[in-house]
């Protein structure tokens, strides 16, 4: 956790009795350590989705659809694309879907999420919650399909607050949390987006796409991508 575990604990208390098929999705988790969003932070995604309003969400990282049923509740009059690379799991979303009664506004693709799309398709809102190592591959690549104006939700971006001490991360941690600062610092300077990270669950980033000029977003975007590779 990266906030005080009483806390925590206090302010998931606090979160109104979800529909039972969600409490049993959490209870599957925890049970079988699937990664879904934390509590707090399905919370604060769902008040910045009724204030958004998004008509079309992007989803990378279905898991067993817990987070993509607390989209499709905030956001009733979204079409949702998500995907994911395990197929069992995707088996199992489905009919989470189903039972939710929001089968029919999901789009549910079996997809290498570094792949793209196979159809052009544009979205109001982008939901990354996947390999933590790809999200920068993510961001480049489906950031282009948002709507200047669309948001950009980023799960896991303090990663249980080793980004902040690095040093404390394990041999196996530490490239990830290395990966996680990057992407970090590529988002608070990334010419086309306003970011503010919300300490809450795992960490949530939350970016709004700007409108900027072509030529002026081009130069930026290639300054950002030499400096932070010469970061490297």
């Amino acid at each position: 956790m990266i906030t005080n575990p009483v806390i925590e604990d206090y302010v998931a208390g606090l979160v109104p009795p979800r529909s039972p098929l969600l409490e049993r999705l959490e209870r599957e988790a925890e049970a079988e350590g699937i990664p879904i969003v934390q509590l707090p932070t399905a919370q604060v995604m769902r008040a910045f989705l009724r204030l958004h309003r998004p008509k079309q969400i992007l989803e990378i990282g279905t898991a067993i659809g817990y987070s993509t049923i607390w989209m499709a509740e905030a956001a009733p009059d979204a079409k949702i694309v998500t995907m994911d690379i395990d197929e069992e799991r995707l088996k199992r979303a489905k009919a989470n879907l189903q039972e939710a009664g929001v089968d029919d506004r999901v789009e549910v693709l079996l997809r290498d999420a570094t792949t793209g799309l196979a159809e052009p398709a544009s979205f109001d809102c982008l939901f990354i919650d996947a390999a933590k190592g790809q999200y920068q591959a993510f961001l480049d690549l489906y950031l282009p399909m948002l709507r200047p104006g669309g948001m950009v939700l980023s799960d896991n971006v303090l990663f249980r607050g080793l980004v902040a001490t690095p040093e404390e991360a394990g041999k196996r941690q530490r490239p990830l949390v290395d990966k996680l600062n990057r992407f970090n610092q590529y988002l608070t300077q990334h010419p086309d987006l306003d970011t503010t990270f919300i300490p809450v669950g795992d960490g949530l980033a939350v970016s709004f796409k700007k409108v900027t000029t072509k030529n002026n977003r081009k130069q930026a975007t290639k300054n950002l991508r030499t400096s932070v590779l010469e970061g490297c």
